[in-house]
């Protein structure tokens, strides 16, 4: 049995338009990922910050945006700056004692003696350092023949790394003044009032969500913290760790940790390094604590923050970060709960939408039916 099917030309080729404009679409956006995606970071920080700048705005004399937002990105780069001069010389410190000690490091597990063999013994471990030391040596000469163009290209990624900071910064804060703007002339767009005020709702509630989000992670990045500071005070006690590096650490953990899905394992790779200069057993120690207390984090801590901040559960929570790391990867997963808020919001608000219609057809059969049997009381 033969099937024919016929397709007539104006069918055809509106098929072909509509695939020709996807595939033009999907390479458009392809194209254009990087610039969408510092775009997309500038628009979450200003949702973020618009709060704190809206309330400046409103204590100054002329109300002036401009200058309030200034002001709050004075602030933060003069936290930034008081951080970094107060962490960065314990660092150097330790950095500069581990390198002097290295040698003596290096002796120590040559001669089979000190706290590094010790080691090494007791969790017997010597056949992966000498496998590692041979791997070094014959990787040694071709470290040297590409020393020219690593150094180039680390060059590189750090100059697109700091014109990308300087771009997105320089965005989040032209969306901060002109953003009220912007969106006034959006809703001068509206002549249904009860549409405009619909979508004025829905558009304060997603705000909401942004906003309950970062302040969310903030106190997540809150309680790492303090664990971190309880974790590193301790340390002190049975290691030789010094207490000057105990507040830098701390501030370290914290502000990374600011930054979901990476953030902790990057805060918690510089504390161990930097325990690892002073005392290996302590770094091993902190490496053992923070592996359990980042899966407490992943799965307990911040599911119930957001799920309490956010309105979303658990279960929702994870799902949307596994779901927003596959997609976009880190950004993904930066934006995913904020995002799952969002849509849930828009979810709620069309489903309430479409129930109302219904509801009020109900009414009218019932005030309808209440009608008919009040005429036929009065017939009889």
């Amino acid at each position: 049995m033969k099937l024919k099917i016929d397709v007539d030309t104006k069918t055809f080729v509106r098929l072909l338009v509509v695939v020709t404009v996807f595939a033009v679409a999907i390479f458009v956006l392809l194209k254009l990922t990087f610039a969408l995606t510092i775009i997309g970071i500038s628009f979450f920080l200003a949702l973020a910050l618009n709060l704190p700048v809206s309330a400046v705005a409103r204590r100054l004399p002329g109300h002036s945006r401009v200058l309030a937002t200034a002001l709050s990105y004075i602030i933060v780069l003069a936290v930034i700056g008081v951080f970094i001069y107060i962490a960065l010389p314990p660092i150097i410190d330790q950095t500069n004692r581990f390198i002097g000690a290295l040698p003596g490091y290096i002796q120590d597990v040559s001669s089979q003696r000190g706290v590094v063999a010790d080691f090494v013994n007791r969790y017997n471990l010597q056949s992966q350092l000498n496998q590692l030391v041979n791997g070094i040596q014959q990787q040694t000469s071709g470290v040297a023949q590409g020393l020219g163009s690593s150094v180039i290209s680390g060059v590189s990624s750090v100059l697109t790394g700091v014109i990308s900071l300087i771009t997105t910064l320089v965005l989040t804060f032209l969306m901060l003044i002109e953003g009220p703007a912007w969106l006034d002339r959006l809703w001068s767009l509206y002549y249904d009032k009860a549409k405009l005020h619909r979508h004025q709702q829905l558009a304060i509630k997603m705000y909401r969500v942004v906003a309950s989000y970062v302040n969310g992670q903030v106190l997540v990045a809150s309680i790492s913290g303090a664990a971190g500071l309880t974790t590193l005070l301790i340390l002190t006690t049975f290691f030789q760790v010094p207490l000057t590096a105990v507040i830098p650490l701390t501030g370290i953990i914290f502000l990374t940790d600011l930054v979901p899905v990476v953030g902790s394992t990057l805060g918690a790779l510089i504390v161990f390094l930097v325990l690892l200069f002073n005392d290996p057993s302590a770094a091993i120690v902190y490496l053992i604590y923070f592996l359990i207390y980042q899966q407490i984090e992943n799965n307990f801590i911040q599911p119930v923050v957001q799920s309490r901040t956010v309105a979303l559960s658990a279960l929702s929570i994870i799902v949307a970060i596994l779901v927003g790391i596959s997609l976009l990867g880190l950004v993904g997963g930066i934006v995913a709960i904020p995002v799952a808020g969002c849509i849930r919001v828009i979810l709620i608000d069309y489903m309430e939408h479409r129930r109302k219609p219904t509801e009020t057809s109900a009414q009218k059969r019932k005030l309808w039916h209440r009608l008919a049997r009040a005429e036929a009381a009065a017939e009889d």
